[in-house]
């Protein structure tokens, strides 16, 4: 069942919303978000490790990293973009790191993980952190790109040249993932930023959306839908359509205006 976590649009002139949906076959939602639009931080994880263990391990992300995350931005006296990297790639690490401990412990459940993506928006400047397959997208002026890295075998083969795109569906490595948060090494979580422009559109998901629906559908959706939540609801309601074979999470976030002071 689709339940929408809340929307609106913000005194600091961007509109939001976010959405969750266990899907058609899943019994249980073990993904998990978070939105502080006052800070303007969001954060979509995806469990991983069986039932419980997902699902806790998404609780435990979405629970303690925006703590840690806002408190060290409440104490930044110059927060330069390369500080802001440098302070959500040492999060996520300690946050996995927390998370394998609490796999180990008697609480908590072997091998549990979640897969992770981050969007800060500060001074005008958009910054994101994912590690795993959980995606963050930019709709521009009628294009749509991948801002996140996908942690994945898929994406390594591709990247070396060794699998074409076209056939990445339906490969035997479908859906294993090289790096997330609980991981027994240290997490080493992809970050970038980049300069908003008035009417970007991001996107946040898990892969229970990008496993069903493909760019070029994401792309007209987002299109189409120029309401936040109405975006939200329309790209569950086409994972589901399409199978909805796992848990679906978005997040939409409409950046309205022109300067850097927001």
């Amino acid at each position: 069942m689709e339940q929408n976590i809340s929307n609106g649009i913000s005194e600091w002139n961007f509109a939001w919303a976010m959405a969750t949906d266990k899907g058609k076959v899943r019994e249980q939602n073990e993904d998990s978000c978070f939105a502080d639009p006052e800070v303007r931080l969001f954060l979509v994880a995806d469990g991983m490790g069986g039932h419980q263990g997902g699902e806790l391990a998404s609780a435990i992300v979405v629970e303690d990293l925006p703590v840690m995350i806002e408190t060290q931005l409440y104490k930044l006296k110059v927060g330069t973009p390369k500080t802001i990297h440098k302070l959500l790639r040492k999060a996520i690490a300690r946050q996995s790191r927390q998370v394998h401990l609490e796999g180990t412990s008697e609480t908590g459940y072997r091998n549990m993980g979640a897969t992770l993506v981050i969007v800060h928006i500060r001074r005008g400047r958009c910054f994101i952190a994912n590690i795993g397959d959980s995606r963050a997208y930019r709709l521009r002026k009628g294009r749509l790109a991948q801002l996140s890295r996908d942690h994945s075998v898929i994406a390594e083969l591709i990247e070396n040249g060794n699998l074409h795109p076209d056939d990445a569906e339906y490969h035997y490595a479908q859906g294993q993932i090289t790096r997330y948060i609980g991981m027994e090494e240290k997490a080493h979580s992809h970050v970038r930023s980049f300069l908003l422009q008035k009417n970007d559109r991001l996107l946040l998901c898990t892969d229970g959306l990008t496993d069903m629906v493909d760019d070029r559908l994401i792309k007209q959706i987002l299109t189409a839908n120029t309401e936040p939540q109405s975006a939200c609801d329309e790209l569950i309601k086409r994972a589901n359509g399409a199978g909805g074979y796992d848990n679906i999470t978005v997040a939409v976030i409409d950046w309205l205006r022109n300067g850097t002071s927001a």
